[in-house]
């Protein structure tokens, strides 16, 4: 077979995006196929509020030399204050001298601000609306093909949960997605009102719906935002928002119930991110581990990074590895 592009890559999330800038930028004919219509994968934010991820760490030094190299602005997630406690019988407690995400940084404008400008540098060779339905590798490179489309590519790259790929053709073992089947809602305030009653605006919640929730207010404080991790399924109920509601004003007072707007991203419902399996999630983070099915075909999501897989932090670990091995197989041609 004659191939059209050097490098395929199925997945426009984060390590997708960063694996194909890198082998563009050393002069790799390159082409990244994504399945949404828009780049970012698990990378969400909506009016500059995260929707998916929302935390760049300290230790995470891909992420910080990546946000620093686009010239993004990070700023301190905001923990000074009281954490409130709800147990399962709907006590609460607003004593607390805790701030469960203390120390995390944030992007300002959310996390897409780093996806959208990946995506941006890449221009033409992006083609969002591609969804992949089989990969089949062949004498001469491998065969990519979806609804009206077909790619022959000398190497594929899948950044994309290993679930995800079940019905590609390909052979992966069965590897939960992180955060697959959790669902997350921001609630948008005027201003952040719980600093001044003495808190941090984190809360863990035995009740529910919401399990967990952080403040989510921009850095400038022009405005106030909570959000919050649903229980699993929770999002599914059609009362979930009231009850969201209901919750936040038990917690943080009767202002907490009239967010001026609220946004819902139940990620166990998006047929891009979770399968059926997703809908139990793991009962501790998984263990992640290398994967290659063929000899031409690598895997490089998030879930594939052996020390951070699962974050930010790992689908760049991910892309990193999975350009090495490239390069590995470049140089034996």
């Amino acid at each position: 077979m004659t191939p059209d592009t050097e490098v395929a890559i199925i997945g426009a999330g984060l390590s997708g995006l960063a694996l194909a800038q890198s082998l563009r930028t050393e002069g790799r004919n390159v082409v990244l196929l994504e399945a949404r219509d828009r780049p970012g994968g698990r990378v969400l934010s909506q009016d500059g509020y995260d929707l998916g991820p929302a935390w760049i760490w300290p230790h995470n030094r891909r992420m910080l030399a990546l946000a620093d190299r686009l010239g993004l602005q990070l700023f301190a997630q905001h923990s000074d204050g009281k954490l409130v406690f709800e147990d399962a019988h709907g006590s609460v407690r607003r004593d607390l001298d805790f701030a469960t995400m203390g120390g995390a940084l944030r992007v300002v404008g959310g996390l897409s601000m780093v996806t959208d400008a990946l995506a941006r540098d890449l221009g033409d060779i992006l083609h969002l609306g591609r969804l992949v339905q089989q990969v089949i590798e062949e004498p001469g490179g491998v065969t990519v093909t979806g609804q009206e489309f077909t790619l022959r590519a000398e190497r594929v790259v899948v950044a994309l949960p290993p679930r995800l790929t079940v019905g590609l053709g390909l052979s992966v073992p069965d590897v939960p997605t992180w955060m697959a089947g959790h669902a997350k809602l921001v609630a948008v305030f005027d201003s952040p009102f719980w600093r001044n009653q003495g808190l941090n605006g984190d809360a863990i919640s035995h009740r529910g719906p919401l399990a967990e929730i952080h403040d989510a207010s921009p850095m400038d404080a022009t405005e106030g935002a909570m959000f919050g991790f649903a229980m699993p399924g929770a999002a599914r109920d059609p009362e979930f928002r009231s009850r969201a509601m209901d919750q936040l004003a038990r917690l943080f007072g009767p202002e907490a119930a009239t967010p001026r707007h609220v946004f819902i991203k139940d990620w166990s419902t998006d047929p891009a991110t979770s399968v059926q399996a997703d809908q139990t999630p793991p009962a501790a983070h998984p263990r992640y581990r290398a994967i290659r099915p063929t000899q031409k075909v690598i895997f490089a999501g998030t879930e594939t990074a052996l020390v951070e897989g699962g974050f930010l932090e790992g689908a760049l670990e991910a892309a990193e590895t999975a350009r090495e091995q490239l390069l590995k197989d470049y140089a034996s041609f």
